[in-house]
């Protein structure tokens, strides 16, 4: 057995306060220190008027607080070869960590300062927002990401977090104000539950007491929101972009959580469908054996409260139907036809090689103990699956396609140039 099965005697677990769990993996022969976390408070708790301003929120947090302004905590890290990063997702605000062991406390220290002191200087916040307009802007330039939102909004059911994408739209980016992120930050982040991961050469108590001391008691997460629903009907859409020169095809439907059971069979599916060699079946024909796309895969998402599986393409404009028809018939073979064995073994192995690949450095240490315990899974998690996989046989997958990849569930979004008559 490698490290992934080992986790459970490699890690600690301790809850430390009401709402706040803390990971511990320790080595002495790495004087690095990484730490990745969450708060529970991410884009699926926006108020309904206020879509990003937990991505506002979130890239504010490294300007700092009142006592530690941008320029001071940038001049402390880079002096020491620190850094501290934050991101905005569907379920959590997260954050990474990453330091030489003698400077750990500086670098928590400024971590503390970020997480539940920021300033939002009103500065900060116009030049913060400015950026995400930006971002807005180039997003809905891209005809990738323009077609993934559009394909979320028709899959997931009407308001469910995930049909959202994180950066908002520029009307309610424009809308948020000073006040309305302090309260953001207060009534939500302040509040919401968080998961600690640390992971290389430190004191446990050290790591222990600092992790009490910033973030104190917290909600019980069990409060959490969730959301169900079927999806909605499945629909087709073309948005024109002329001034571009490749057409994305983007085909999707509803999928499962990340704790759902059928979550396994579908994930090894997938990447039979679209991972596996260069970009699996989809890649394999459509693009190496017909030259119709410049890519072709798919994947599958899958969080808290829901997840779905998207498969797209970019090609000529003049290739879409052809294309498009192809990957329907890819996906019409593993619903109609088991895949092969040799197939189900490769993705088997692809998926227990890449968590091992992971946990070899510290950053992906504490990564993947936070991401374990994030989702529910356990850090058991691996040893669980390596046992869950030999069970898991062709005709399971052969369901898992019939039961989620069936043309009545599959939406459809087609965005980019018209072919030239």
């Amino acid at each position: 057995m490698g490290i992934d099965s080992d986790l459970p005697k490699l890690v600690e677990e301790h809850s430390i306060a009401r709402g706040v769990r803390c990971l511990l993996y320790r080595t002495t022969d790495n004087p690095t220190v990484a730490v990745h976390g969450s708060i529970r408070a991410g884009t699926a708790i926006e108020p309904k008027t206020q879509h990003g301003i937990a991505e506002l929120a979130t890239r504010l947090l490294i300007r700092g607080s009142r006592k530690l302004g941008p320029e001071k905590i940038a001049d402390s890290l880079e002096s020491v070869g620190a850094a501290i990063s934050f991101r905005n997702t569907p379920d959590a605000i997260s954050f990474q960590a990453r330091m030489t062991s003698p400077w750990m406390q500086r670098v928590l220290d400024i971590l503390s300062e970020c997480l539940t002191r920021p300033s939002f200087d009103k500065r900060d916040v116009e030049k913060e927002k400015e950026e995400l307009l930006t971002d807005i802007r180039l997003r809905d330039d891209d005809p990738t990401r323009r077609g993934i939102r559009e394909l979320l909004q028709r899959v997931y059911p009407k308001n469910h977090p995930y049909s959202q994408d994180r950066f908002g739209t520029a009307e309610s980016v424009k809308k948020i104000e000073r006040t309305s992120l302090v309260d953001f930050f207060d009534d939500n982040v302040a509040k919401a539950p968080v998961i600690l991961a640390f992971a290389g050469q430190f004191k446990p108590d050290r790591a222990l007491k600092w992790s009490g001391h910033t973030f104190g008691e917290r909600e019980d997460s069990s409060k959490s929101k969730t959301f169900s629903g079927t999806g909605q009907n499945p629909t087709r859409k073309e948005i024109v972009m002329a001034h571009k020169a490749q057409t994305e095809i983007l085909m999707g439907t509803l999928a499962v959580d990340r704790l759902d059971p059928d979550y396994e069979p579908l994930n090894l599916l997938n990447a039979i469908l679209g991972e596996l060699g260069f970009m699996g079946r989809l890649g394999q024909r459509v693009r190496d054996k017909e030259g119709l796309a410049y890519s072709c895969t798919s994947f599958l998402n899958a969080g808290l409260r829901g997840g779905n599986w998207t498969a797209l393409a970019g090609v000529n404009p003049k290739n879409v139907d052809r294309a498009k028809k192809l990957m329907e018939e890819e996906i019409k073979r593993v619903i109609d036809e088991p895949v092969l064995d040799q197939e189900l073994e490769d993705a088997k192995e692809n998926q227990t090689g890449s968590a091992l690949m992971e946990l070899e450095s510290t950053e992906g240490v504490a990564r993947t103990s936070h991401n374990l315990v994030h989702y529910g899974l356990g850090l058991d998690y691996f040893a669980k699956r390596r046992q869950l996989f030999r069970k898991i046989n062709k005709s399971q997958l052969q369901e898992m396609a019939g039961k989620y990849l069936q043309p009545s569930r599959t939406s459809s979004v087609i965005v980019g140039p018209k072919a030239k008559a």
